[in-house]
């Protein structure tokens, strides 16, 4: 298992994505998507600027290429580009943004997350490490124990009663 962290930038809704009770990341943070397997864990943080608080956690329950992505998923906002990876008219990306895009090959999908938004929960020591000091991102063999990992996961499902 590796977890991979990233600063989310621009929360707007498309990167992740969620909606029915799915978190996907489709487009934007192409390495992540082309590296991580199922059961990989993703933990988004807010910039400096907001205390590098938690966005969101996902373990990766899913992942599509882009064409069974939209064969599948053609109603999510980030499903923005077709079975022939042309790119959908959207207000989100443009044609200079889908050479990055489609260099993530997969779509990650999740239905095991906590998106914490406007919460503003800070993050323990043991977690410091894992945010990233610019734009890009950190992919990290397990420094702690799972069994840490998964007790601080089921405190914060309770805090945002997201208990499953």
């Amino acid at each position: 298992m590796q977890i991979f962290s990233y600063i989310l930038v621009f929360d707007t809704g498309v990167a992740p994505c969620i909606d029915n009770n799915i978190l996907t990341l489709g487009i934007c943070k192409p390495t992540i998507r082309r590296c991580a397997n199922i059961g990989d864990y993703i933990i988004a943080f807010y910039p400096k600027c907001k205390n590098n608080t938690i966005a969101y956690i996902c373990k990766i329950t899913n992942i599509f290429n882009y064409k069974d992505y939209y064969i599948n998923h053609n109603n999510r906002l980030d499903c923005i580009y077709d079975e022939n990876l042309k790119l959908i008219p959207n207000k989100f990306h443009s044609n200079c943004n889908t050479q990055t895009d489609l260099n993530g090959k997969n779509v990650l999908l999740s239905f095991d997350f906590i998106f914490f938004g406007n919460l503003n929960v800070k993050i323990s020591n043991n977690y410091k490490s894992m945010i990233p000091d610019r734009q890009g991102h950190l992919s990290k063999k397990i420094k702690f124990t799972m069994i840490l990992f998964h007790n601080t996961l089921k405190i914060l499902k309770k805090y945002t009663k997201q208990e499953k």
